[in-house]
């Protein structure tokens, strides 16, 4: 800590949070409802209720404490290098060395209380999902794997983190891998895009660091294309009737922009996340309404 000063346990905790960076809190539980919604069996008792809040719950800061905290702690050297990062950036924070031990404390507890839950709470498909995904979500950012350092996989294992929490939400409510709905698989494969993407944004950090991404490995224009291809993908298989279909559309050309002119890739990159997270409030604000009006009717 500058100045050599030892911090306070409420300067230890303000850096737990920052570095579990609280917009993402949500990432988990959006994903989680989407895997719900999908099954087609929403809970309506107490118990199933309860449960759902639980393993909810699990999603949210315990899982951002692993998956942003732990990557805060190791990537602080390239971090210095990039100015998206900040001790107040919502972009993701510098996480400084005197508060390291703290984060890998908590994301050890969150590891516990995560696979705890789902132990008990969950069937065995959705344990196995949560397994996998608290296991990606360490390995990601640290060693021996460090897949965030293995150029394409880097992207792969983002995209196979955002299908995980959505199926951990589906096989919670009875779904398996057999009938695991088309669009969990396409979502996975554009959010590995805007991964792509986002490394494009990061490269000249990364470079200075040394680190190896999709991006400094295939260059930003590649990656950025890359992030077009995998909307593109989408589109082609996607009804674009669907809340979904005018998503990935709209990805498509935002996505595109970034590879036809590098230089807007970091504009390009803001706009995909904020389009994604508004289209996720008009998919769930339509199926919300859907099952409240198929409710109302049983009633």
């Amino acid at each position: 800590m500058p100045g050599g000063v030892d911090p306070t346990w409420q300067d230890r905790l303000i850096a737990l949070l920052k570095a579990s960076r609280p917009p993402g809190w949500t990432f988990g539980p959006i994903l989680y409802g989407i895997g719900v919604i999908h099954s087609r069996n929403i809970p309506r008792t107490l118990g199933d209720l309860f449960k759902a809040v639980v393993q909810i719950g699990s999603l949210s800061l315990p899982l951002c404490i692993i998956v942003f905290g732990i990557n805060d702690v190791y990537d602080y050297e390239s971090d210095l290098l990039n100015p998206r990062k900040s001790e107040s950036s919502l972009e993701g924070t510098i996480l400084q060395p005197v508060y390291h031990t703290d984060v890998r404390r908590a994301a050890w507890a969150s590891t516990a209380l995560i696979l705890g839950i789902f132990a008990l709470t969950g069937r065995r498909q959705t344990f196995l999902a949560a397994l996998g995904l608290v296991f990606l979500g360490w390995q990601y950012s640290a060693p021996p794997l460090r897949l965030k350092e293995v150029p394409v996989i880097d992207s792969i294992s983002n995209g196979l983190i955002v299908l995980l929490a959505s199926f951990i939400g589906f096989t919670s409510r009875g779904g398996s891998v057999a009938n695991a709905p088309r669009s969990g698989y396409l979502m996975a494969l554009v959010c590995a895009g805007v991964h792509a993407l986002g490394a494009a944004v990061d490269i000249d950090a990364d470079l200075q660091a040394g680190q190896r991404t999709i991006a400094t490995f295939l260059g930003a224009r590649a990656s950025a294309s890359i992030a077009a291809a995998f909307y593109a993908t989408a589109v082609a298989i996607e009804d674009l009737k669907t809340i979904f279909g005018v998503y990935v559309f709209g990805g498509f050309f935002i996505t595109a922009s970034a590879a036809v002119n590098i230089k807007w890739v970091h504009r390009s990159f803001q706009v995909v996340v904020y389009w994604t997270v508004v289209m996720a409030m008009i998919w769930f604000g339509a199926r919300g309404k859907e099952i409240l009006a198929k409710i109302m009717k049983r009633d």
